[in-house]
């Protein structure tokens, strides 16, 4: 009988054991890929990272989906500030799998920024498009439009009007949305 050589006989083995170690790194980083959340990417809003350990200590795992209202009258600085903050917000959120319904009340002077045709006020309209691709849904104030000569056919199509901002803002406080103003 003869014994193998320790050495030779343990190269087979290690090779083999390279192998699997090998497979196992890169099966692993393949399924980090394919599980990894995308975040979505917003016009003209830089992406704050925001490390796992700065938290709410699990609040809003445990109240989804988180609900909230912006309400906007002015189409400038508050505009921007909203939209801005609902990209934030929607990062975060969905980093960590959570589930949200937003929504902005356009009303007063912020119908012009609803109206596609409008120059002045249409410099949101790509970061507009992008939140509601996320599922962010927009309301127009159809007393806003009408006392501003805003055509409801110059609405953009996945805006929804409705008759009155103010009370759109009520019911959904009613409906337990936290409601977010940025004056």
């Amino acid at each position: 009988m003869t014994i193998p050589n320790t050495r030779r006989g343990m190269q087979p083995l290690r090779a083999l054991l390279l192998v699997a170690a090998l497979c196992t790194v890169v099966s692993a980083q393949a399924a980090d890929k394919d599980t990894a959340r995308t975040l979505p990417e917003f016009p003209g809003v830089m992406s704050i990272p925001v490390g796992k350990n700065l938290n709410y200590g699990g609040f809003f795992k445990k109240h989804q989906p988180v609900k909230i209202v912006f309400g906007v009258s002015d189409p400038t600085g508050q505009m921007r500030e909203s939209l801005t903050n609902a990209s934030l917000i929607i990062r975060y959120l969905k980093d960590r799998g959570y589930r949200y319904h937003i929504e902005f009340v356009l009303y007063g002077k912020a119908v012009l920024a609803a109206d596609m045709w409008n120059q002045k006020y249409g410099g949101f309209n790509d970061l507009m498009e992008a939140l509601h691709k996320q599922g962010v849904q927009f309301r127009v104030c159809h007393n806003s439009m009408y006392t501003l000569k805003v055509k409801s056919s110059d609405i953009h199509s996945y805006m929804k009007i409705i008759p009155a901002g103010i009370l759109e803002l009520a019911k959904k406080q009613m409906q337990g949305y936290a409601y977010i103003s940025n004056r």
